[in-house]
């Protein structure tokens, strides 16, 4: 779990966010589970989980650790900080409730795909899996709508990084693997404005995302993606409706945040 960053950092501060990570990644775990992918002797994990127990952070029950319910406060407060997620609230669960699919508001965090909120429709399918994947952070976004909504809008030489540091693993039998064949993708995808996902995250799954960008710079700052069965969304539909629908629920989110701003 050790990372080294080149910077000068307080050490047992990082090795206490090591300790929380992995807790975030793996769930509820014993001191032995985490000793194994730490350096730190089990003696020295006992002192930092204690300590963070004692502030809320951590959670114990039986000989099994998890992450403490003062995260949430601290999720909230950031959460509600940025001007992405109170702009989309209503805007998400109408689009839902429209489509019938999961709907997940996302952004850019380090090259990977954080999720800010997400709503389920009446349709939507495989909900334990969405639930999973809700507190991690995403790494494979080059094979996800909302992932190649955001990298369409960024430089060459920033997705040309992140494939260097997270790979382009094939998920499925459809997920592109090849940098130039993924470029020839994202060039589509600023053409139409919308990004499609086939099957290339998990099989059985499509779906439709579009990029929520600022209304001044340009820059991407999140997206709106709305994903279902493949046997739901065929033909037309999926091809033509749905990104006309995605596609105008970012452009409303994007009014409403430079409404925000405006009035701020």
């Amino acid at each position: 779990m050790a990372h080294d960053t080149g910077k000068r950092t307080i050490q047992s501060i990082e090795r206490g966010c090591e300790l929380l990570d992995y807790l975030r990644r793996n769930g509820p775990s014993t001191i032995a589970e985490m000793e194994s992918h730490s350096a730190l002797s089990a003696g020295s994990i006992h002192t930092y989980l204690s300590t963070l127990k004692d502030h809320g952070f951590i959670e114990q029950e039986d000989s099994r650790y998890r992450l403490g319910a003062m995260f949430i406060p601290f999720g909230v407060r950031v959460r509600n900080r940025s001007t992405l997620y109170p702009a989309s609230k209503t805007i998400i669960h109408q689009l839902a409730h429209s489509t019938g699919g999961c709907v997940h508001l996302m952004t850019d965090y380090d090259g990977r795909l954080l999720i800010l909120d997400e709503v389920y429709g009446e349709d939507a399918v495989d909900k334990d899996f969405h639930f999973k994947k809700r507190g991690q952070l995403q790494h494979d976004i080059h094979c996800t709508a909302g992932g190649k909504s955001i990298l369409a809008y960024l430089s060459e030489q920033r997705v040309n990084e992140i494939l260097d540091s997270h790979g382009l693993p094939a998920r499925t039998s459809h997920t592109i693997t090849d940098r130039q064949e993924l470029f020839d993708e994202l060039k589509r995808v600023r053409e139409r404005g919308y990004a499609l996902n086939e099957q290339e995250h998990m099989p059985g799954i499509r779906a439709v995302g579009a990029p929520i960008r600022h209304d001044d710079s340009g820059d991407v700052i999140g997206t709106v993606s709305v994903s279902v069965s493949a046997a739901s969304w065929t033909g037309d539909f999926f091809r033509r409706e749905l990104p006309t629908i995605v596609k105008k629920a970012a452009n409303e989110i994007e009014i409403r945040i430079h409404s925000q701003e405006r009035d701020s």
